[in-house]
């Protein structure tokens, strides 16, 4: 397992025991809880005005989400599942989507800030554009010379 949480499960999909079943699910809340700590590490970064890593982030979140939903698969498999159990399972991931909802978020009003930003980036420098002495000529040496 990485740090993340994502991590191959090679259990068969044929019939699991109740001991292969509680570690899927032991499995599962130990993915979740690295999960949103990732999203808290991730949220953090994000309001402190850190935007470089987002794509990288969201590669991360993406792969140990698909990891999660793997497992709930397998979950699945098993069959017999206890109501507390399941009450869990869907109350952690209602709480990761929450997470990532606000994630997201963040990073749309970051977008817009700097879209509404662009307009007077261009203009500033189509102003520093006008400052050019040499506007619409061809460009000149930086040195004369006295061969000839």
């Amino acid at each position: 397992m990485n740090k993340w949480g994502v991590m191959n499960i090679s259990t068969s999909t044929g019939v699991m025991n109740d001991a292969t079943a509680r570690a899927l699910f032991d499995y599962f809340f130990q993915a979740a809880d690295d999960f949103a700590a990732m999203q808290q590490e991730h949220q953090a970064a994000l309001l402190a005005g850190s935007f470089k890593e987002l794509f990288r982030w969201q590669q991360n979140r993406e792969k140990a989400f698909r990891s999660l939903a793997h497992v709930l698969e397998r979950v699945v498999v098993c069959g017999d599942v206890d109501q507390e159990t399941l009450a869990r399972v869907r109350a952690s991931v209602a709480e990761l989507l929450t997470e990532e909802d606000v994630l997201q978020k963040l990073i749309v009003a970051r977008q817009l800030k700097v879209q509404g930003q662009l307009p007077a980036m261009r203009k500033g420098k189509e102003a520093l554009q006008g400052y050019n002495i040499n506007k619409g000529q061809v460009t000149r040496p930086r040195y004369l010379s006295n061969r000839m």
